[in-house]
């Protein structure tokens, strides 16, 4: 589960950003701070670790899943932090199809971008949350 240090790295980094998100944000920040660490497990439980090179079908519906959580929150939510995480989320669902429709992309590739994506996804919501939490604790003028 965590047998690499990049693993490790973004377990930290995603528990310390979701506790920070659940502590300092409104609903939608700590929505897609529990969803995020439920997709994670998700991943976690339904890759496909013994085969990097053929498309990762469960993964890709963890993250289509969330994509559309995303997306439901732009259209019904006031945060504009949303928008470029399900912008991201988007990003990340596309790298799924490049792999599914061309056997060219190679895991190396595939990998580092799921990976790049899921940690902007995870920094928007920590400037989402750190924004929310400027504007709630300062006082009206």
């Amino acid at each position: 589960m965590l047998s690499s240090l990049p693993e490790q790295i973004w377990a930290v980094a995603m528990f310390a950003v979701s506790t920070y998100a659940w502590w300092r944000g409104g609903w939608v920040e700590r929505l897609v701070a529990v969803t995020n660490v439920i997709a994670w497990l998700a991943t976690i439980a339904l890759q496909n670790r013994t085969n990097w090179v053929d498309p990762q079908w469960s993964v890709f519906a963890v993250d289509v899943v969330f994509l559309g959580l995303l997306l439901g929150l732009v259209v019904r939510s006031d945060r504009t932090w949303i928008m470029p995480a399900a912008a991201f989320q988007l990003l990340l669902v596309i790298t799924h199809a490049a792999i599914i429709v061309d056997e060219g992309v190679r895991a190396r590739a595939y990998i580092t971008a799921l990976i790049l994506w899921s940690y902007l996804v995870l920094i928007t919501l920590a400037v989402g949350t750190h924004l929310r939490w400027r504007l709630i604790a300062q006082p009206a003028r």
